[in-house]
Formats: C-alpha cells, sequence, structure tokens
C-alpha cells in the first residue's frame, strides 16, 4: 500500500493545489520505412504538383531510359491518394532522354503544367495538363546540346512563368522569357564556368541571392559553383563564380544559420577522387557572394526541409546507397548524421507533404527504376501539463477531476494522442479522459479533462494499511478496560475521575488515528496518475498526485 499521508497538514493541500509541471521531451525524426513504386527506365528527377485539382499532392518522374536499347524515355505520373500513398504510375512521352522536371502553370489555365530538359534532343518541353491528371502531347524549344536541368521563375516581373535551362558539355544557361500563353521567347544564353567534359551533370537553383527583390541563379558545374545575378527584367548580369573546388551537385539555397541571407548547400568532389562526394556549406554574405566552404558530412545532399519542425533547416543526404539525416542547429551548422535504410539505391530526391500532416516527406528515384516514399513519423512535439485533482483527497467511490492543457512547440499538426496510467497498481484508480484524441487549436493550444474513478468503497473493507502499526488494535481494548476498571472498583472518586480521563485520552487517540488513515478503516494512500500524450514518435508525459482514504 502506498504512503499515508495525514490529512490533519494543509502542506499536502497546498501542494495539491499548483499546476503539476510538465515533462518535454525534443521530438524524435525519422520515417516509415520506403514505399516504392515502379516508374520508367532510369529515373533522374521527380517534381510534386496537384495534377488532377482534387487538392492532393501528385508526383512526376523525368525518366532517362535508355538511348543504347532505343528507350528514349519518358515522364512517369503517380497520383495521390491523399494518405501518402498513390496510385500506379501513367507514362508520357517527352523528348529524347529527359533529365530533369519541373511544375508550374505555363497557359493560365489553373491547371499544372509539367516543364522537361531533354538532354538527348537538345530541347525543353512542356506538357500541358488536363486537369485531370492526364497530359498533352509535349510542345519542344530547342536548346542546344545536352540540357539537363530546369527551373521556374519570374524573371522579368510580368507575372509570367519564364524558364532557365542549364545544358552540357558547353556549359551554359539559357533562360527563356514566357509569354503567359504556353509559349516562349527564343533563349538568351550565359556562359558558366569550365567545359564540362566529364559528362557530369549540371544543375541550377532560382533564389534571391543579394537581397534586392528580383530573382538570380546559381548554377552548378564541373568547376564548381556559379552566380547570375538578376536585373529584373529578365535579363541577368555577367556569371561570377566558381565558389568550390571541382564539380559540385545539385545544390539548395537557404538561410542555414538563421541570419536571413541565403546560404548554399552542396556536394563536390575533389579533383581525382570522383567517387569521394562530400557535402559542403557555403554561408552567404547576403549580396551574392559566398564565404569560404566548410566540409559538412559525407555523400550528397538530395533533400533539405525541416523535418523534425524545430524551425531549424535539416537535410538528407546519399553515400554508398543509404540515407542519412542531418538535423541542422540553426547556426549553419549540423548535428552527426542519422543514418536510415531503404530498399533500393537511392540517386536523387525531393521533399512534400504528402499525408497532410504539415510534416515534409521525402521522396528518392532510386537506381531499380523505383520511386520511393517515405512518410515523415516525427509528430506534433508539444508541452503537457496538468492542474491537480479536484478534489486533491476523495473517499473509495468518489471521483476526481483535472484539467490537461498541452501546447504546440513545432510546426506539425499530428493529433496528440492521451492515455495514463496509476501507480501504485494494487487497487489503484481507473482513469479516463475526455476527449482521448486532441488536436490543437489556431493559436497552438488543447485541454483535455482527465477523470479518475475510484472503484466501490466496499473493496477495500477490512483491508489495513501496510504502515499501520499492529498496536492500534489494543487502542479500544485498553479504553474498555480502564473504563470498566474505573467504573467497577471501590477506589475513592478522584481516583476514578483520573481513570475516566485517561479512558478519554485512550478513545481520543483511536478517534485521532481513525481519521489519520488508521484502525478505523482503509489507511490514506497517495496514488500517481502518469499522463501520457503521443503524436507519431513524439511522446511526452507529466504527473498528478491523488489522495484516496
Amino acid at each position: 500500500m502506498g504512503p499515508q499521508i495525514e490529512n490533519r497538514s494543509f502542506f499536502p493541500r497546498l501542494m495539491l493545489s499548483i499546476l503539476v509541471s510538465c515533462s518535454v521531451a525534443a521530438a524524435t525524426v525519422g520515417f516509415k520505412p520506403p514505399v516504392s513504386y515502379p516508374v520508367g527506365t532510369a529515373p533522374h528527377a521527380v517534381a510534386v504538383g496537384d495534377f488532377n485539382g482534387d487538392g492532393v499532392p501528385d508526383i512526376a518522374v523525368a525518366n532517362a531510359g535508355n538511348p543504347q536499347i532505343g528507350d528514349d524515355g519518358s515522364v512517369s505520373v503517380l497520383l495521390g491518394n491523399g494518405d501518402g500513398t498513390f496510385q500506379s504510375a501513367h507514362n508520357f512521352v517527352a523528348g529524347k532522354n529527359p533529365l530533369s522536371i519541373a511544375v508550374g502553370d505555363f497557359n493560365g489555365d489553373g491547371r499544372m503544367d509539367l516543364v522537361i530538359a531533354n538532354s538527348g534532343s537538345g530541347t525543353v518541353s512542356i506538357l500541358f495538363g488536363n486537369g485531370d491528371g492526364t497530359f498533352q502531347m509535349h510542345v519542344d524549344y530547342a536548346i542546344g546540346i545536352g540540357p539537363d536541368s530546369v527551373a521556374v521563375g519570374d524573371f522579368d516581373g510580368n507575372q509570367r512563368l519564364d524558364l532557365a535551362v542549364t545544358a552540357h558539355p558547353a556549359n551554359i544557361v539559357s533562360v527563356l522569357l514566357g509569354n503567359g500563353d504556353g509559349t516562349l521567347q527564343p533563349h538568351a544564353d550565359y556562359t558558366i564556368g569550365a567545359a564540362n567534359s566529364f559528362g557530369d551533370r549540371n544543375a541550377l537553383v532560382i533564389a534571391d541571392l543579394n537581397g534586392d527583390g528580383t530573382l538570380d541563379l546559381l548554377a552548378s558545374h564541373a568547376a564548381g559553383l556559379t552566380v547570375l545575378l538578376g536585373n529584373g527584367d529578365g535579363t541577368f548580369q555577367t556569371p561570377v563564380g566558381e565558389f568550390v573546388a571541382y564539380d559540385t551537385s545539385p545544390a539548395f539555397v537557404a538561410d542555414f544559420n538563421q541570419d536571413r541571407k541565403p546560404d548554399v548547400l552542396a556536394g563536390f568532389h575533389r579533383i581525382g577522387s570522383p567517387g569521394d562526394f562530400r557535402v559542403i556549406s557555403l554561408s552567404g554574405n547576403g549580396d551574392g557572394t559566398f564565404q569560404p566552404s566548410v566540409d559538412v558530412a559525407p555523400g550528397l545532399a538530395i533533400a533539405v526541409a525541416d523535418f523534425n519542425g524545430d524551425h531549424k533547416l535539416d537535410f538528407v543526404g546519399v553515400a554508398s546507397g543509404a540515407l542519412s539525416l542531418s538535423q541542422g542547429s540553426g547556426n549553419g551548422t549540423f548535428q552527426p548524421a542519422l543514418n536510415f535504410t531503404v530498399g533500393s539505391n537511392p540517386l536523387f530526391g525531393s521533399t512534400a507533404d504528402l499525408d497532410g500532416d504539415k510534416a515534409p516527406d521525402l521522396i528518392t528515384v532510386n537506381s531499380d527504376n523505383t520511386v520511393s516514399v517515405l512518410l515523415n513519423t516525427t509528430g506534433a512535439d508539444f508541452s503537457i501539463s496538468a492542474f491537480a485533482p479536484t478534489p486533491g483527497t476523495v473517499s473509495r467511490g468518489q471521483s476526481a477531476t483535472s484539467t490537461v492543457t498541452l501546447a504546440h512547440l513545432n510546426t506539425f499538426d499530428n493529433p496528440v494522442v492521451l492515455s495514463c496510467s496509476v501507480q501504485p497498481a494494487h487497487s489503484a484508480p481507473t482513469c479516463s479522459f475526455n476527449p482521448n484524441s486532441i488536436t490543437f487549436d489556431s493559436n497552438g493550444h488543447a485541454i483535455a479533462t482527465l477523470t479518475i474513478d475510484t472503484g466501490s468503497a466496499t473493496a477495500l473493507l477490512g483491508r489495513v494499511s501496510s504502515n499501520s502499526n499492529p498496536l492500534q488494535f489494543l487502542w479500544p481494548v485498553a479504553g474498555f478496560a480502564l473504563v470498566g476498571t474505573g467504573f467497577g472498583s471501590q477506589r475513592p472518586i478522584r481516583r476514578k475521575l483520573m481513570l475516566c480521563i485517561s479512558s478519554a485520552v485512550l478513545f481520543g487517540g483511536l478517534i485521532f488515528q481513525s481519521a489519520c488513515g488508521g484502525s478505523g478503516g482503509p489507511g490514506s494512500t497517495t496514488y500517481t496518475i502518469t499522463i501520457t500524450g503521443t503524436s507519431a514518435s513524439t511522446q511526452n508525459s507529466t504527473t498528478v498526485p491523488l489522495i484516496v482514504k
């Protein structure tokens, strides 16, 4: 039996009247096992958009194909079900050997279209969406030899989408301004870096690198990174760059150190070590230039997002066919990588909220001609606390209630399921919640009511506290004996009076002990109720005490 509490003391009641403190652990970031879907041959890039207008994210994959066997490649579209699962892929013809894909509404009809960079045909193709997940025949625009990356943005500020495309081996960036009706103007070319004689892919990122409100370009290529600052009219300044040593992989631009200046995360390998890729970061100066690169981790970065909802950017990397997650510290550095396995060899990736829980999920394209979806298992991080039960002391057969409060701590919005347990377990009260699954309001708060039911009062009749003194049963015997002795003797009146007073004291002790959990009934027990909130892999708890007589 639990410890006894003296009911006459005000201190326990004072302690029970305060709000019980909460226990909060950081959200645990992770992913469910990958679910893979077959796509075309040699998938090289993935993009996400709502292609059938149902408000659910869909996936489009550029498949390079295999020119040696006459496979010119395709575009695979997988419509989403809204819960993070997808329907089987439907393949559409694009140009030859697509290597890159992007999404946008290029003709202003409110339907998402696809744009493809085709390395085999030297073209960029637009596939206009029908709004039902299908696409029209591709419309091609000639670029030059080897287009390998395409990005979408409004470079001239006219609210119409434009395109930027990189191509190798000439290492150029071609800019095609959009007319708003799905057609494009002739391309203007900008030379970047050295010629890419190794056949490695270039890549392109669009961002405002110098804070002037116009979009700029960051190209990664065989000689490093090159910046093309935008003039705001669709033209760009002379390329400046080669910020790293050699052969840079696709880069990501974001504020990793939270100084409101765009930084860069990229992968590269040194001359003479073509297989030794490293993830590097470059802190931005806010004017389109960057500080020297810092080595972050082995491998290549394939996706950047706040995967644990702590308002600090993280990245997923790939090395030797395995994935790892490096959580950002918010100052431009990253914590040691957390490795997790996948069923295939991931090559490239992207991220989006595929199941509507506000947590970014991961999409990878793989060497086995599949695309894999890894749903984020990080739950809503939250604080949890509870007011002391009312009343704080109850008898068997009575119940008490407590108000449980939760406050949102991260950016995710998964429901939190409440559960409870009681210790000590012997003859413990039962507990329940209303509601037992909660969601946060617009201010990030939630409330539930905990009810603690002590059960039937007859359940403990005759039970004696383990802390009771066996001699307590001598109180009534001694009292009656003294009374009998006093009244039955021939002693003087004064002696009889003293015996009666002693008997009263003994009876008073009996009554006092009964009131304090003694032999007059079951002893008082303090139970500890543990309240636990669970959201995906995140779990926090708090406790409240309850005294039961």
